[in-house]
């Protein structure tokens, strides 16, 4: 074991005083903090946000204190294409609180599968504390949102709006996070007795229905909006009514979108995942028996072109990227 001496202390004291900058640079960052006394102007003035490709989007969405930054992005890329269809105002979105209540009552159910899938190894192996650590959360990939709209369609945000936990998941996610670990007892223990699949099955079942009377009273309830009517005026000031829609008609008519035509691509110059072949991750995912988390790996000046070419094609780009060390 190597010890931090005084003496090492002193020396370490002694270089900060024959650093000729330190009072200055002590003064800035303990009255403005290290982000502003870091701040570079001058890089701001040679980082531009003028860009030689461009796609005409709309007004920005807030995500507000949520983690579902993927399903924004995603559905933005979506309203763009609505948006230019009927020339709808830039001001239109499609229901992020819809997506969001399916993602979560799905990422329950694939949560319980995944406790009765591990029952049988014990708490403190690797993979049973990574589910049991975070049962659910906010995060998600392109094919979630994709296996989301395929089982439960779209719908404006107008007919069904945010709420406040929708826009403030934290209180959420600790409250059912609880529950579902509390469920996942439960499961192991039933498996443990050998119980059969049907036994499990109704378990699950019940345990789905208090998730869904749950989260319709955090969200609303999105059986109101298995039919809906969708009015609208476009730029042109034109009234339009839409009647008696349902989520997946309202899809297929003002996004028509067919999800299995975009592939999610990464570059990931590991020596264990060749170039030009599909990837998952295990126990990544939301509707069990829906859309696979899958990636295609390729090279990165190709991913780059693809990202620019999908540009000129006048479509935006769903991307997901690591923020974590730009916070």
């Amino acid at each position: 074991m190597t010890e931090i001496s005084l003496e090492q202390i002193k020396d370490f004291n002694q270089g900060l005083k024959s650093f000729p900058a330190a009072d200055t640079i002590r003064r800035a960052v303990t009255s403005n903090g290290i982000d502003k006394a870091t701040l570079d102007s001058k890089a701001a003035v040679d980082s531009q946000a003028v860009f030689s490709v461009e796609v005409k989007t709309g007004k920005v969405a807030n995500q507000m204190s949520s983690g579902r930054c993927w399903m924004f992005a995603a559905l933005n890329t979506m309203r763009h294409r609505t948006a230019d269809l009927f020339n709808i105002s830039g001001k239109f979105e499609l229901s992020q609180s819809y997506t969001f209540f399916w993602d979560k009552f799905e990422k329950a159910n694939y949560f319980y599968n995944n406790v009765v899938k591990t029952a049988d190894l014990p708490l403190d192996n690797r993979k049973v504390a990574y589910l049991l650590e975070t049962p659910q959360q906010d995060g998600g990939q392109w094919d979630m949102i994709c296996a989301i709209i395929e089982k439960y369609g779209l719908v404006p945000q107008a007919v069904f709006p945010e709420s406040f936990d929708s826009s403030h998941s934290a209180a959420l996610n600790r409250m059912l996070n609880r529950k579902l670990r509390k469920d996942a007892v439960e499961l192991r223990a039933l498996a443990a007795q050998k119980s059969n699949q049907a036994e499990i099955d109704e378990k699950i079942k019940e345990f789905n229905a208090d998730n869904y009377r749950m989260l319709s009273l955090v969200f609303g309830n999105p059986a109101d909006v298995a039919h809906f009517d969708f009015e609208y005026r476009d730029e042109d000031k034109k009234y339009h009514l839409e009647k008696n829609l349902t989520p997946k008609s309202f899809f297929k008519k003002f996004v028509d979108e067919d999800l299995e035509d975009y592939v999610s691509i990464i570059n990931a110059p590991t020596s264990d995942k060749p170039y030009h072949k599909t990837y998952t991750i295990e126990n990544l995912g939301n509707v069990v028996g829906g859309i696979e988390v899958k990636h295609l790996n390729v090279e990165l000046d190709e991913f780059k072109q693809l990202a620019i070419s999908q540009l000129k094609d006048g479509q935006s780009v769903w991307f997901g990227v690591d923020m974590g060390p730009q916070v």
